[in-house]
Formats: C-alpha cells, sequence, structure tokens
C-alpha cells in the first residue's frame, strides 16, 4: 500500500515540477514574442472487435505535456512527457490486494520522450549542439521511413505508423556552403517497444518448428542485450544535406543495431512427450546502413524518394536438440548479404480539397535480409469540407505483396477508413474501421479476419 502510495506521489510531484518549473519560470526568461512555452494535448483511443461477441482490443489514454524556453538567443529547451494509462484490464487479479488503492486498479505510466537542451554558435556561429533525450527524424518519405533508423520504433500501437521513442544522446550541427552536416551519437541501444498480442506474433513470428513427432509446448525467451561498452553500445552515425535547382538532397551513414531482435539460439528439451519445451536466445545485430533521399515540387506535385543500403553482420542460428534424441544444427539466421530497402511516393491536392497521398515501399521496418523484403503501396485519399471541419478518407490502405507470381498466396491488405470531426479549434473527434486480409503465409497472416472499429478523440492546449 505505502508503495503505492509513493508512486502516486511521484508522479503528482512530476506533473507539479514539469508545469510550474517549466512553465511560468521558463516563460518569465522567453523574448516576449516567443509564443507559450507550455502546451500539450489530451486524447482517447478505443477500439473494439467486430466478432459475433465484441471485446475491447486496445485502450489509450494520454496526456501530453510539452515545454519549450528559450533563456537567451543562443540557448533552447525541450522536454516532452507522456502521463498514460496502463491499457487494457486483466481479465483476473492474482489477490484482492489491488482493490485497495487507485494505483492498483488504475495504474499509469510516466514516459519522458523528449528532454534536451540546444546551444547555438556552440565554439563557432556555424555550430549548433543538442544534448539530451531526443527525436533525430532522417529521411523525407511519409511514415514509412527506410533511412529514419537512429531513434528506435514505439510499436505500442500498431496503427500509429511511424511512432519513434527518443533516445539519450547528443548531435551537431555543422552549416557551411549551404549544406548541412548532421552528427549524431546515441550511447546505449534502447531496443524498440513491441506490440502485444497477435501483432507480436506477426511482427516477431518465429516460424519455429520441432522434430517430427513432437508436439512444440511452453517456449521461454532470453533476450541479449550489447551491454554497456562503447564498441558494443554506441550508435553513431552523419548526414549531410542540401539544395541543388529546388531539389532536397541528403545522403547518410549510421552504424547501429537492428530494432527488432533475431533469434540465434533455440534449445529443445523434454517436457512429457511428445510435449517439447523450447528456449529461444535472440540479440540485436550490428549493421551499417547508408542511405539518402529526396524531396522536390513539381506542377504543385509533392514528390520523395528515399533508398537505405544495409550491411548486417552475419547471425548464426544454433538448434540444439539433444535433449530429445537429435543433434546439434548450426544454418544461417541472417545472411551477411546486403539489401536495400527504398520508398517512392508523392502527393497532391486537387480541386475541392480532395488530397491524394501515395507510397511505394520495398521493406517494411520488421523485414531483414534480402529474401525477407515484400513490396508495399499505400494509398490515403482524404476530401476536407465544411472549411476543413470535416475529414472524409475512405481510403487508408497498405497492400502488401511477397510473390508476385503467386499474388492469391502471398498478399496483405491492411485498411483504415476514417471519419474525421474538427468541431472547435485545436478539438478531433473520429471513427473509423481497421480491417486486415492477408495469405496465411504473410507476416499478416495471423491478423486476418482480425478487424475493429475505433473511436480517437484529442484535444490540443
Amino acid at each position: 500500500m505505502k508503495s503505492r502510495q509513493m508512486k502516486t506521489v511521484c508522479v503528482a510531484a512530476f506533473l507539479g515540477l514539469l508545469a510550474v518549473a517549466l512553465g511560468p519560470a521558463a516563460w518569465a526568461q522567453q523574448a516576449p514574442d516567443s509564443g507559450p512555452v507550455l502546451g500539450g494535448a489530451v486524447s482517447a483511443d478505443d477500439r473494439v472487435s467486430t466478432d459475433a461477441n465484441p471485446q475491447l482490443t486496445f485502450e489509450a489514454y494520454r496526456l501530453e505535456l510539452q515545454s519549450d524556453a528559450r533563456p537567451s538567443d543562443s540557448a533552447r529547451f525541450h522536454a516532452e512527457a507522456w502521463v498514460r494509462s496502463a491499457g487494457l484490464s486483466p481479465s483476473s487479479l492474482a489477490s484482492t490486494a489491488p482493490l485497495f488503492s487507485v494505483g492498483g486498479i488504475a495504474p499509469v505510466s510516466i514516459d519522458l520522450r523528449e528532454a534536451w537542451f540546444e546551444i547555438n554558435g556552440f565554439i563557432l556561429p556555424a555550430v549548433d549542439l543538442k544534448v539530451g533525450r531526443q527525436r533525430v527524424a532522417w529521411g523525407t518519405a511519409d511514415k514509412l521511413n527506410v533511412t529514419d533508423n537512429v531513434n528506435p520504433l514505439d510499436l505500442s500501437d500498431p496503427w500509429d505508423f511511424g511512432r519513434h521513442l527518443g533516445s539519450d544522446g547528443a548531435q551537431l550541427n555543422v552549416y557551411a556552403w549551404g549544406l548541412q552536416v548532421n552528427a549524431v551519437a546515441v550511447a546505449q541501444l534502447t531496443p524498440a517497444v513491441l506490440p502485444s498480442g497477435l501483432w507480436s506474433t506477426a511482427l516477431m513470428g518465429t516460424g519455429l518448428q520441432v522434430p517430427p513427432g513432437l508436439t512444440l509446448g511452453p517456449v521461454s525467451t532470453t533476450v541479449t542485450l550489447p551491454g554497456l561498452s562503447v564498441a558494443n553500445s554506441v550508435t553513431a552515425g552523419a548526414r549531410i544535406k542540401g539544395t541543388v535547382l529546388g531539389v532536397d538532397l541528403s545522403a547518410s551513414y549510421l552504424y547501429s543495431r537492428q530494432g527488432l531482435p533475431v533469434i540465434d539460439r533455440v534449445v529443445i528439451t523434454p517436457a512429457t512427450l511428445p510435449v517439447v519445451n523450447v528456449a529461444l536466445d535472440m540479440v540485436y545485430p550490428r549493421e551499417h546502413i547508408f542511405g539518402a533521399d529526396l524531396a522536390a515540387s513539381v506542377l504543385g506535385i509533392g514528390l520523395w524518394a528515399e533508398a537505405a543500403v544495409f550491411l548486417p553482420v552475419e547471425v548464426t542460428l544454433t538448434t540444439d536438440a539433444s535433449g530429445v534424441g537429435g543433434g546439434v544444427v548450426q544454418s544461417t539466421a541472417l545472411a551477411s548479404t546486403p539489401y536495400v530497402k527504398y520508398v517512392i511516393g508523392a502527393d497532391y491536392t486537387f480541386p475541392a480539397n480532395i488530397y491524394l497521398n501515395t507510397q511505394f515501399v520495398r521493406g517494411l521496418f520488421s523485414e531483414y535480409g534480402a529474401g525477407n523484403l515484400n513490396d508495399y503501396l499505400s494509398v490515403g485519399l482524404e476530401w476536407r469540407v465544411l472549411d476543413e471541419r470535416l475529414v472524409i478518407a475512405p481510403l487508408n490502405v497498405v497492400v502488401g505483396v511477397h510473390d508476385w507470381s503467386d499474388i492469391p498466396g502471398s498478399y496483405a491488405i491492411l485498411a483504415s477508413p476514417t471519419l474525421t470531426l474538427h468541431p472547435v479549434d485545436n478539438a478531433e473527434l473520429a471513427m473509423g474501421f481497421h480491417w486486415i486480409q492477408a495469405a496465411g503465409s504473410t507476416v499478416f497472416g495471423a491478423l486476418s479476419g482480425q478487424s475493429e472499429v475505433f473511436a480517437h478523440a484529442r484535444y490540443s492546449f
């Protein structure tokens, strides 16, 4: 009881400090025309399955707090924190103890998304230094980026494509001859946040197979992180950006680790035969990433493209079935063969405020290895009416194909038609439908038919 009360006190104290210390105090130091320094949003998301017995499938209620301070012309501070509900409640409790405190029945979590300071004119006038937890966004594509790999993905809401965590580190920006050079270093690996349920199976499917005559039983997993030595943990890279004939161009290099883990060891042991236990060990392999991107506007059409060459370190998979009369077999879990992911996209606003966005993607964030990349076409169509108070989006769809010679056996379709209303300034109310249909052999096969309706509300301040 005391520990839960202490957590509640800590949450309240944190919010108070953020609102008071970063709000009015920072405001007093800013120039009169610098705008507000404290803002944020409140949002609510609920989703319900569409089967015969509807179930609540997702719930997220969130308070976002942001603060900016510019105490001088050469210094800036920014922080963003999320206070979130714990999501879906468990179907049962092990005891009555949680029922005696608010923290037990309605827990919340605090997520520090960003907290950094920036010094403009660091040592030299054309050099800026930014230190702290920060979002380093590379690339020009719309959410489905292939060069945006500095920060880990936040997949806790798999329908919120393109969301990343902040990373603890530093970046240096140098401006010279019309170019911007961005160098970044992150001290240690932060793994991507994985989704729960069937989404985890889809993105992290192991494809486990046991020897003939045996049945797969409980599966346990151990994840080996790279540790704290600089050689193993650091992520570092650089990006150079400029404009040529109205085209924004950039090239980048990143020495990093894969965002999702790879299985490098499987141990099969007997339970009650023919059922066997399986223990997995997973690692985050090193990789070199060379990237390039461009963005331009031609006749009112926005155009962009990204490409990234991945050079992974080879991962050997060791399968130990000696405990059930087999042997020890080694194979390649991830080859060192280079592979390329790319995105090509365009958008345009037609008369009557009809907006079209389309992208072709080779290789999603969860796909690694030369032979494991799929092709995807994303199409978004919006009609903005009533002075953009109402947004009708009948077409928000991603279509994937693994083998063009066998489309019926290797396709996936993810659709999310949405109706959004802005009743007053800064308010957003949306409702829609999530629909997935996919062949069983694809990564989204486990999600096929898992449709749901959703409601979303958000107010920014």
